[in-house]
């Protein structure tokens, strides 16, 4: 890295305090990216001219590089054309965090249910508005997939499921926004985990109705009606999660 861009660097980082070193290094490379001074695809600089402007060791900067590439904030390249430069977290990787977020802080299917109902409607609408041409016709597969193998009532539960599940995932791709495709991909095993234990789940009629419902989401994003597009995916969710109470209040008894 030349003395100019060195130059530009020393402008952004400071020097930090020993004891809390590795911490220090971290926050001001996350403060630089918030702030937009750091941008994916800027390279930082090396180790050894990372540790002189900080004031730390080389130890240091490599143990908050590590943290760094950890958490998917930059990427590190061996070798002579190698470098440590900033990338664009994925999505799967707020995902993992939030799906161990939700564990950790003991979230209820109660919860759960009064998040998505306005959640996947808003999504469903969005995705009207914003799909492509093939994302569409990835939705509109599903569905019709779904309510084919739904029609046979020898298909086990666990694999119309997975369809559901990757229906609401394309959907939520299909709505352009990160968040909502995080947040999607964060609650997937869990949603995974409340459909198993449905026990509708092997009657014939509520599968047939879960089909039902899956076509008309898909249509309405195919005829771009985002309106009717959430008012089906929030009674397609609202069924669900009614269906999962109904059972629970039958558990008690």
């Amino acid at each position: 890295m030349d003395e100019e861009e060195n130059i530009q660097f020393a402008s952004v980082f400071n020097k930090v305090q020993p004891v809390r070193g590795f911490e220090d290094v971290l926050t001001q490379i996350y403060n630089a990216i918030y702030s937009n001074q750091l941008k994916t695809g800027d390279r930082l600089p090396s180790e050894r001219e990372m540790a002189s402007m900080f004031e730390v060791s080389r130890t240091t900067i490599r143990e908050a590089i590590r943290v760094l590439e950890a958490e998917q904030v930059v990427e590190v390249k061996r070798g002579v054309n190698g470098g440590i430069s900033i990338i664009e977290p994925k999505p799967d990787q707020l995902a993992r965090s939030l799906e161990t977020l939700l564990h950790f802080r003991g979230a209820t299917f109660t919860e759960l249910a009064e998040f998505r109902t306005d959640f996947e409607g808003k999504t469903a609408f969005l995705a009207a508005q914003r799909a492509t041409q093939l994302e569409t016709d990835q939705i509109t597969l599903i569905a019709k997939k779904f309510k084919e193998l739904s029609s046979d009532s020898n298909t086990p539960w666990e694999q119309l499921i997975d369809l559901d599940l990757a229906m609401h995932e394309a959907v939520a791709y299909a709505s352009k926004n990160q968040i909502h495709i995080a947040i999607m991909l964060g609650i997937q095993s869990v949603l995974r985990k409340t459909a198993l234990s449905l026990e509708s789940g092997n009657d014939q009629k509520f599968r047939e109705k879960q089909a039902i419902e899956i076509m008309e989401i898909a249509q309405a994003i195919q005829n771009r009606d985002a309106n009717t597009a959430k008012l089906k995916m929030a009674e397609h969710v609202e069924g669900n999660i009614t269906s999962k109470m109904n059972q629970s209040f039958t558990d008690l008894k």
